[in-house]
């Protein structure tokens, strides 16, 4: 599986916390763009498939500390393992499919966790399942 964050474009914030049951957690860094699209990637082996997410990020426009918990719906687990084929622009069909999981966290501090067959838009077959949302508390940065 590969796991990435996302926020809407134009919105620039820092991830600081991307972590899964409490028990493993990918890095995080600067995003800036795009909803529902994987940006920078993490390869993830060897874990069991997670039931929950627990996000913390920045968001610097507003000088806001946002964080949250969502729980992942257990049918992502059948899902990833089902997720159909994929053809590019050039008409290349992509048969060996990795299962996406994204993790968006939106500049009013909703949170959603989808899955994919395909890290962005933009080609035939994409899909993309929501298996998550929550909304994010918030602190001042001091």
């Amino acid at each position: 599986m590969v796991v990435s964050g996302s926020t809407d474009e134009g919105n620039d914030i820092f991830a600081t916390l991307i972590e899964f049951d409490g028990r493993w957690s990918v890095p995080a860094g600067a995003m800036s763009c795009c909803r529902a699209t994987a940006g920078a990637m993490v390869g993830v082996y060897e874990q069991k498939f997670p039931e929950k997410v627990e996000v913390e990020w920045l968001d610097k426009s507003e000088n806001r500390i946002y964080y949250g918990e969502v729980t992942i719906d257990k049918a992502g687990y059948k899902l990833a393992k089902s997720l159909p084929t994929f053809t590019l622009s050039t008409g290349e069909v992509f048969k060996e499919i990795k299962p996406y999981l994204i993790i968006g966290m939106g500049e009013t501090g909703e949170i959603k966790v989808w899955i994919s067959n395909t890290p962005s838009a933009g080609v035939t077959g994409r899909v993309l399942h929501e298996l998550g949302s929550g909304q994010a508390q918030w602190r001042e940065n001091n």
